[in-house]
């Protein structure tokens, strides 16, 4: 149940009944990654669990602001939805958690396992991974402070920042490998890229020659800096910042 009210804060959709307290959850997933499907898969598991039927219908077509289509799931009509929005995340029917703060104080006396699955229902519907800054942020208007408590029940430092203009929560690669704050049980490519970012070894002043001579080598073969970083992390286990990549291969092409 934590993990599904993560996902009713964030991604997934709810429209009300004109005649009844009853409210149905809709979830709509870009078809650009692939694995989004299991993810929506997934969620729809969660659903079953609550004892309302959820299933996926007809993907959504390509639009201009996702020309990928979309993968859609909708459940039935519940009062068990309608219960979630009000009882649970505090808001009136007609209330957006897009713009209107949940009120969840209750979930702070929560098990520390349930508070964490929580927090990835909202990190898989909702995140970025910061290769640059080996940070996860999590899009977090209106809603910041209240995540930031929940991450400290869990022993995780959070911190509220501006990303793109809009606030967002955001914690170490190293604090989110270590809680998984990504889904556990689905194999992701968000899992792996925190999980080599949190072992990538670094080299802060002079890098190594074999380091250098393989950045060389990837850069004839693809000139484009961000596939040679790419390359680095998941290849050969070895973090460098684009900025500095940057440097040394100007400093090698002279």
């Amino acid at each position: 149940m934590y993990y599904l009210l993560g996902w009713l804060v964030s991604d997934a959709g709810k429209s009300f009944s004109d005649k009844h307290p009853w409210a149905r959850l809709e979830l709509d997933l870009s078809r650009k990654h692939p694995e989004k499907l299991n993810l929506g898969n997934f969620v729809v598991s969660c659903v079953s669990l609550v004892g309302v039927p959820c299933g996926r219908i007809r993907d959504g077509p390509p639009r201009n602001r996702d020309p990928h289509g979309m993968y859609r799931w909708m459940s039935y009509f519940s009062e068990v939805f309608f219960w979630f929005h009000t009882a649970c995340l505090g808001l009136e029917k007609k209330q957006l958690t897009s713009y209107d703060p949940v009120r969840m104080d209750w979930l702070l006396t929560a098990s520390p396992d349930s508070i964490l699955w929580f927090l990835r229902g909202i990190a898989d519907s909702d995140e970025t991974v910061n290769v640059r800054n080996k940070t996860v942020e999590i899009t977090s208007e209106p809603n910041g402070p209240p995540f930031v408590k929940l991450f400290a029940k869990v022993g995780v430092r959070a911190t509220i920042r501006k990303s793109k203009g809009y606030n967002c929560v955001s914690i170490s690669v190293s604090d989110a490998a270590k809680v998984r704050i990504f889904n556990p049980e689905l194999e992701t490519h968000r899992n792996r890229i925190i999980n080599k970012l949190a072992t990538a070894q670094t080299f802060q002043a002079r890098w190594p020659r074999w380091l250098e001579e393989r950045a060389r080598q990837l850069l004839t073969k693809n000139p484009d800096v961000r596939a040679v970083r790419n390359t680095l992390q998941f290849e050969d286990n070895t973090y460098v910042k684009l900025m500095t990549l940057k440097v040394k291969i100007s400093r090698m092409m002279n």
